[in-house]
């Protein structure tokens, strides 16, 4: 693949991009591009390069029409930000993420989850890391679930855990331990 093909918006993947933070109206799918990714066309993240590496992966969805559902919002924590539990705080984007879910309408094949940074800097966000994960999942694949009819139960939801990296403030093991301990004991989970 060319530099010039990865920056041609791409042929059978589509994405919107909902950012709760600045509206609460969903957006559209459009062709996932370099400078595209839904909202104000300047905004991409893993999603780009996913869509680029999908082509290659031996998957049974492979050179079929990809839709991508991006919810996303910088600098936040499971537990405040996006656990059900806290779905009428003002700043919790669970509703959100439960309209988006519903928009398509039982299209979903998966879900991908990239987030924890933020999580890494209090000792409780660190320590409660790993069950509010667990929770979020769960109420996560149950929304999925009762949009479709094509998974037998919400665990059979493949969900993919993209694994903190380094980054600017350094790397705190905690959240990643986390990560990887929610993936080693759910069957339908890759990191």
């Amino acid at each position: 693949m060319t530099t010039e093909d990865m920056l041609n918006d791409h042929d059978i993947i589509t994405c919107s991009h909902t950012k709760p933070h600045v509206t609460n109206v969903l957006d559209c799918e459009r062709p996932l591009s370099s400078i595209a990714c839904g909202g104000d066309y300047d905004q991409y993240g893993p999603e780009f390069m996913f869509a680029h590496a999908f082509e290659n992966l031996d998957s049974p969805l492979k050179s079929q029409k990809v839709g991508i559902t991006k919810v996303s919002v910088g600098g936040t924590e499971i537990y405040k930000n996006w656990m059900k539990d806290n779905k009428n705080n003002d700043d919790n984007y669970w509703n959100t993420l439960v309209d988006a879910i519903k928009g398509t309408q039982g299209t979903l094949e998966a879900f991908v989850w990239f987030q924890g940074e933020n999580d890494s800097f209090a000792d409780w966000n660190k320590e409660n890391y790993l069950n509010n994960l667990t929770q979020f999942v769960a109420d996560v694949r149950q929304e999925i679930y009762g949009t479709s009819s094509k998974f037998s139960s919400p665990s059979d939801i493949p969900v993919i855990i993209m694994e903190l990296g380094y980054w600017i403030q350094g790397v705190d093991m905690a959240v990643i331990d986390a990560q990887r301990t929610f993936v080693a004991s759910e069957p339908k989970a890759k990191l």
